[in-house]
């Protein structure tokens, strides 16, 4: 056999494959759909299902049930040791007036400290005037009706800084808030599954998969104060507080198989 044969067997035969490798490839695409999901049997083997995959959003609005006070006392004076102990004094007092007004010790944290020089820089060379000592405390108030009356106590006590105020849930309030959020997600993916099996005209048989992906808690924006020491400064009666809605977003995937 000459190779002018040879090589037309050879490309005939080339050719043959490539067409047994398409076909197959192309009955693989359309056998496995992007449609279909795979369970396993109790002996480990793969059977291939339809699905159909849907998502959720459920949202709660609840009203806060707890605040964090953010407030301080600032002083300031020629001598280190006199602005600090000064300071010390009047957080003592403040401390003592708001656990007299029903704040327990442990929803009372410091935030933060400092103490810095003031500088004068009239002369050639910088020089020290005084110091400042600022002391921040975080306070948890768990009745928010009393929040305005906190404010109030602590600045009466000798407190001239108040950050913020930021509203938010205890842990009971929150897990209770996304259940419902959550149960609200699975109601709206069962809905959009329902939609679409009557559209394709098919008959949904149950989920089976079920994942959540996060979910989100919206809080009303803190309420800035400034309190300050001034000569004839008077307090009001009490600081109105209106702390808003929390809204609480749960999401879930869901797989739902169809026949």
């Amino acid at each position: 056999m000459n190779d002018k044969i040879m090589k037309k067997i050879y490309a005939s035969l080339l050719g043959l494959a490539i067409l047994v490798i398409v076909a197959g490839t192309a009955s693989a695409y359309f056998v496995y759909p992007s449609s279909t999901g795979t369970v396993s049997t109790a002996g480990g083997d793969e059977i291939q299902i339809n699905t159909i995959n849907v998502g959720g959003t459920g949202t709660v609005t609840v009203s806060p049930d707890k605040a964090v006070v953010y407030l301080g006392v600032q002083t300031q004076s020629a001598d280190a040791t006199a602005a600090q102990q000064e300071n010390a004094e009047k957080m003592d007092r403040i401390i003592a007036a708001l656990k007299d007004a029903g704040i327990a010790e442990d929803d009372m944290e410091t935030s933060g400290y400092s103490m810095y020089p003031m500088r004068s820089y009239e002369a050639e060379e910088p020089t020290i005037t005084g110091y400042v000592v600022s002391n921040r405390l975080m306070v948890t108030v768990t009745d928010i009706d009393k929040v305005g009356d906190i404010i109030d106590t602590a600045v009466n006590a000798g407190a001239n800084e108040v950050q913020s105020v930021s509203f938010t849930l205890s842990d009971d309030a929150r897990q209770d808030a996304r259940a419902q959020a959550l149960e609200n997600a699975v109601e709206a993916a069962r809905s959009d599954a329902d939609t679409l099996a009557g559209i394709l005209d098919v008959t949904l048989l149950g989920p089976v998969e079920v994942t959540t992906s996060g979910g989100s808690v919206v809080t009303p924006y803190p309420v800035p104060y400034a309190a300050v020491e001034e000569a004839g400064y008077e307090m009001r009666k009490s600081t109105s507080i209106l702390p808003g809605d929390i809204s609480v977003t749960a999401y879930v995937q869901m797989v739902y198989q169809f026949a």
